[in-house]
């Protein structure tokens, strides 16, 4: 009897001990996935130039790679989230924002031969250099050409046009209230001023000092939100919203409307190049998505903030679509991340789904057009 007891025991425990070490496995793979799911080594992203930001800045801190489109690996070895743009002058070519602790990010940029800089974590950082050196047989100029695109660059200035001059009457109104010290009408201005400075978001995207003056998070700062040079819409936020006064806050909205002041006058000068029409459409949404991505949930002023990158996509979409050989994808795009903002209460995943796809779909626009002359 206990011979028989014993053999039928033994299986038994030979099979749990099977079930734990394929419970473990399983644990290991998930575990595996998740961790890749988080951008870390995986084949594909090894391939680029290296850039590891760190407290101080870029390490190299000066590189060189060849025209057309160069991939980096952006690796944040800081102790904050960080960005990090390529700069022609002040005019931003490619970003990316809110690369967590840790974390590395692919970008592939387009790039014609000349000396750029780059930005290095902290605003306050020393800027790197990067230079690109022309390939042999390679056209020096931009993929996109403007020809096809005089009359929607015409819209669309006209378009920037008008909302400058909204923005101004806005960040106007919001300065008034703040200096009657009235919270709550000061609140109602600093909507309406946001929500046009979204709508202008690509734009104002392409002017990296402007665009860090008025738009800048406190994490890109050393001192967070106590840092001296934090300013703009974001510090304006802190104030009113968080803080729940209007106290110190009247120098900052000055600030704030003289910058508007000097951005229309850019705007009035350059307007946008070609290449950034969907380009920094497609960048802004992407932002948005990778600052949503590491939050716990969706502020009623992070889904404002949405709801004017979407109404300025409207604007892009409606200038390009009838340039593409074929639009649906965009188009489709586009309307799913305007249906899901019709949702109350609107769905986080989906809105971060839908605004990937939609800036997924712009990032395309240029190599249409360019593939369609």
């Amino acid at each position: 009897m206990s011979d028989s007891k014993s053999s039928s025991a033994a299986p038994s425990a030979g099979l749990l001990r099977l079930g734990m070490v394929l419970a473990a496995l399983l644990l290991l793979a998930a575990l595996g996935l998740f961790y890749l799911s988080l951008g870390h080594n995986t084949g594909d992203q090894q391939v680029g130039t290296e850039i590891v930001i760190t407290a101080r800045g870029c390490e190299p801190n000066a590189v060189t790679v060849p025209a057309g489109q160069p991939r980096f690996m952006v690796i944040n070895q800081s102790e904050r989230a960080i960005e990090w743009e390529i700069l022609d002058g002040v005019m931003v070519l490619e970003e990316r924002e809110n690369i967590a602790p840790q974390l590395r990010q692919p970008i592939t940029a387009t790039l014609a031969p000349g000396e750029y800089q780059m930005t290095c974590g902290l605003l306050s950082n020393p800027r790197g250099t990067l230079t690109v050196t022309a390939v042999a047989g390679q056209p020096a100029g931009a993929a996109l050409s403007p020809k096809a695109l005089i009359g929607p660059l015409a819209e669309y200035r006209v378009y920037l046009t008008l909302q400058g001059r909204e923005l101004d009457r806005a960040a106007q109104a919001l300065q008034r209230a703040i200096a009657a010290d009235d919270l709550t009408v000061a609140q109602d201005a600093y909507r309406q001023a946001r929500l046009i400075d979204q709508r202008m978001a690509p734009a104002i995207g392409l002017f990296s000092d402007l665009d860090q003056r008025l738009n800048a998070r406190a994490d890109y700062f050393a001192e967070r939100e106590q840092d001296s040079a934090f300013s703009g819409f974001q510090r304006l936020a802190y104030g009113l919203f968080e803080q729940g006064s209007t106290a110190e806050l009247l120098p900052v909205a000055d600030q704030l409307r003289a910058d508007i002041q000097q951005l229309r006058e850019r705007l009035r000068n350059d307007g946008v190049p070609a290449p950034q029409l969907a380009q920094g459409q497609a960048r802004v949404l992407q932002s948005w998505h990778d600052q949503q991505r590491t939050q716990a949930q969706l502020t009623p002023r992070e889904l404002d903030d949405l709801h004017g990158l979407q109404q300025g996509a409207d604007k892009v979409v409606s200038l390009l679509a009838p340039l593409l050989p074929d639009a649906d994808e965009l188009q489709q795009a586009l309307g799913a991340l305007d249906q899901q903002l019709q949702h109350k209460p609107a769905e986080r995943s989906a809105l971060l789904r839908d605004t990937q796809a939609l800036a997924a779909a712009l990032q395309q626009v240029n190599g249409a057009l360019a593939s369609a002359y």
